[in-house]
């Protein structure tokens, strides 16, 4: 059997065709309808009947073509309103399958990167011909390569929880504050090829929150690597904007990057999307860091957005988080 493959500009057209279909037997209906009203009217005088009783005909037909015709008005727009959600499905599957279809793409090369480099550097360790101290040069860069792997398995593990509903939150008192501090410093090792500059206008310290502290960290550091990954200036430069106001703590995070389009700061949470480096695979990634971040963000009842004045303009990543009441003596580091 032949495999059934709609892309969504055949389902357009498909859609486009059932509802001209639909619509023109409506009009034919009507139509009929209108012409059996005429000649049951026309019958009714050759039969030499009263102008009365024409009328009395003539008023019980059209209002019979009334109470037809809304109910038929009522089933076509439920008929259209069905085959526009199977359109929608149908694209909304597509889509999917699209961006499933680049995240294996894009997985299989995170995994094969590191591990061609690691066995590189096993190969470089089990030589004669290397010295001792050029040996261990090697090592700092196995770990390194190791570490990706782990944290792109940790992902991908954490979207198949979040997936089952099987997420669960370790939840303690944390400096929130000191957690965001943390994830600013460590950014110095991030491999940047432009210089780096950070701008904290606002940033209250021993802001405290009752969550995960692992979860948060992960959900912080996704955004701050986004910030990173895709900036073509020649400075980079993240603001950084954190303070509390009417019980909620706000994070807000921005960048002088490639900003984002209209249909990318809609789907940019979503599973699996990378916006316009879908085909540019110079940026590495999995299209997971993100969509994690929403969700961690969303377990601890907190809300995150994202907006951009257009390409090349930045984006800003907002975060915002319910402040708690718990004991302040229990606080974690």
């Amino acid at each position: 059997m032949a495999k059934f493959d709609l892309s969504p500009k055949k389902a357009l057209i498909l859609y486009i065709t059932i509802t001209i279909i639909v619509f023109g037997q409506a009009a034919w209906w009507v139509t009929f309808m209108a012409l059996l009203v005429g000649e049951k009217v026309d019958m009714a005088k050759e039969l030499g009947a009263s102008k009365d009783y024409i009328a009395h005909v003539h008023a019980q037909e059209i209002s019979r073509q009334i109470m037809v015709g809304l109910e038929g008005v009522f089933f076509l727009l439920l008929v259209g309103f069905g085959i526009w959600l199977i359109y929608r499905t149908l694209v909304k599957s597509e889509e999917l399958k699209f961006h499933q279809q680049n995240f294996l793409m894009a997985v299989t090369h995170e995994l094969k990167t590191p591990l061609a480099s690691i066995k590189i550097y096993l190969d470089t360790l089990i030589s004669p011909k290397i010295s001792e101290d050029q040996k261990k040069l090697i090592l700092p860069r196995m770990k390194e390569d190791a570490n990706r792997l782990e944290k792109l398995v940790e992902r991908i593990l954490e979207a198949g929880k979040f997936e089952r509903s099987g997420y669960h939150l370790n939840k303690e008192i944390i400096n929130f504050s000191r957690l965001v501090e943390r994830n600013l410093i460590k950014l110095k090792q991030y491999p940047l090829k432009t210089p780096l500059e950070i701008n904290k206008i606002i940033f209250q310290p021993n802001i405290h929150f009752y969550g995960d502290a692992n979860a948060l960290n992960r959900s912080i550091e996704a955004i701050l690597e986004n910030c990173l990954k895709y900036n073509d200036k020649e400075i980079t430069k993240l603001t950084i904007e954190l303070f509390k106001k009417d019980n909620y703590i706000f994070l807000n995070i921005s960048d002088n990057g490639i900003g984002l389009t209209p249909k990318d700061t809609l789907q940019i949470f979503n599973r699996f999307y990378r916006g316009s480096q879908e085909i540019n695979r110079s940026n590495p990634g999995s299209g997971l860091g993100l969509y994690l971040c929403r969700e961690i963000i969303k377990a601890h009842d907190g809300a995150i957005s994202v907006s951009s004045e257009g390409v090349g303009k930045g984006v800003k990543f907002k975060i915002k988080l319910k402040e708690n009441n718990q004991d302040e003596n229990n606080i974690v580091s």
